[in-house]
């Protein structure tokens, strides 16, 4: 019995794609302007993902999230996003947790 749990997730972890990730503005970011930062996954599985967006390291708590859906190919995809005003020298970044692995994309006002 332990052998086939083993086995099963040892197979998890194989078949498991780690998702795309884009952290994006829905206009054109403009020093203090108001705008709409996102972080967007797509094509990952198992459906088990954590996307935070960051303001110089702290959370925005007032981010909200998208349902999880999936694709065709079953596939999922989720969106945080929330209103900000883009400041100059602030960093913003969407902190990815999936499966075991974690990773951090950043958006840079000026490189838009």
């Amino acid at each position: 019995m332990l052998m086939i749990v083993v086995l099963a997730s040892l197979l998890a972890t194989c078949l498991a794609d780690a998702p795309e990730v884009q952290i994006y503005t829905y206009k054109p970011a403009k020093d203090g302007e108001l705008n709409v930062l996102l972080c967007h996954a797509k094509r990952f599985s198992p459906p088990n993902i954590k996307l935070q967006l960051l303001e110089d390291g702290k959370i925005m708590s007032e981010a909200k999230q998208t349902d999880l859906s999936f694709e065709s190919d079953w596939s999922f995809k989720l969106t945080t996003f929330v209103d900000f005003v883009p400041k100059s020298g602030m960093k913003y970044t969407c902190k990815v947790e999936h499966g075991s692995a974690s990773r951090d994309l950043q958006w840079d006002m000026n490189g838009y």
